[in-house]
């Protein structure tokens, strides 16, 4: 289905100006850091779950615990409004629509390797609890990971780095690949999406079943089956950008907690289900091969640049597929 061209709405906005903000503020403590040696602000990033888990109470620790609270009682409203990467696939999206590129959206089944990409964070956890247990426990906000490097180490690999699970990993899979395909912390905040009391995209109005705010929609939702089925958007995938309410012609949606009094449409209405675009051996070769680019990576490297390999085999996949598939487009207009 085909994005619409839009104007952003109020909400949406306001959400890129959040975004905005946040990666002026990445910037600012990249400089500090860096720049200035002012070290003992730390570091905020999800490295801090294996801290926690090992008893480090670091800037790192101290963001996972701020989230999971968030996550309480917000749900993914972090991914579509505070998550850097989400900035930075919000450009890509941007460039694209600048240039008149619009990448197809692609789902695959191959986005079960977000469990796997949890792997490497755990490894060190359990090799620290192996050699040291819980003695190294320790409270200090400028401390780091000693185990991996979470980014590069120069400008040009970091350019390198995000470029390519934002801007090349969406021109090939489309809006939000990396969420969608990629991020395994997806998956945890999934389980807090089950939680009764957190707000969500619900219905106000009466659903014409135009499709404008599905096709707006960044994670590839059917929004209009879950209001008319539900009332409320509850698939797990919401992250709560508010770009449906922004685009509804007729007003009938609106981000807030539980208490519309407005009749569900269709309750008898069998929920959407996403179809894989690719056969199912294709869709394993695809998880194989980011398997073993997020190995390579992780070992090569560092833990944390699984990120880096599991994009750029799924890259490699679906670029070795368009290859095949022209060659044997050739063949056969050669054979007639």
């Amino acid at each position: 289905m085909t994005p619409i061209r839009r104007k952003p709405g109020r909400l949406d906005r306001l959400r890129r100006w959040t975004l905005g903000g946040l990666v002026g503020a990445i910037g600012l403590h990249l400089w500090a850091w860096y720049g200035l040696g002012w070290q003992g602000i730390g570091k905020l990033s999800f490295s801090g779950l294996a801290s926690l888990l090992v008893g480090h109470l670091n800037a790192a620790a101290l963001f996972c615990l701020v989230l999971g609270v968030a996550l309480v009682f917000t749900g993914r409203l972090f991914c579509g409004w505070a998550c850097k990467l989400s900035a930075f696939q919000e450009l890509a999206e941007g460039v694209y629509r600048r240039v008149g590129f619009r990448p197809r959206f692609v789902h695959t089944r191959a986005r079960a390797i977000r469990l796997f990409i949890f792997v490497p964070y755990f490894l060190p956890v359990l090799y620290t609890w192996n050699e040291v247990g819980l003695s190294t426990a320790y409270a200090d906000l400028g401390a780091v990971q000693p185990w991996t490097a979470d980014l590069p180490r120069t400008v040009l690999a970091t350019v390198f780095y995000f470029a390519s699970i934002t801007f090349v990993l969406t021109a090939a899979f489309g809006r939000r690949a990396f969420c969608r395909l990629v991020c395994p912390f997806a998956l945890f905040f999934q389980l807090f999406e089950r939680l009764p009391w957190l707000p969500r995209v619900r219905q106000v109005g009466r659903c014409i079943d135009c499709d404008v705010c599905e096709r707006a929609c960044p994670m590839g939702i059917s929004v209009p089956n879950e209001i008319q089925r539900a009332g409320e958007v509850l698939d797990p995938e919401c992250i709560r950008c508010m770009v449906c309410v922004d685009v509804c012609p007729v007003k009938a949606l609106r981000f807030g907690l539980p208490g519309s009094a407005f009749p569900i449409q269709r309750p008898d209405l069998a929920p959407v289900v996403r179809e894989s675009a690719f056969s199912p051996l294709f869709d394993a070769s695809l998880a194989t091969l980011a398997v073993i680019g997020g190995v390579w990576a992780a070992t090569q490297i560092s833990g944390f640049h699984v990120f880096l390999g599991a994009s750029w085999g799924l890259i490699a996949g679906l670029l070795g597929r368009s290859a095949f598939v022209a060659w044997r487009g050739k063949e056969a207009g050669c054979s007639t």
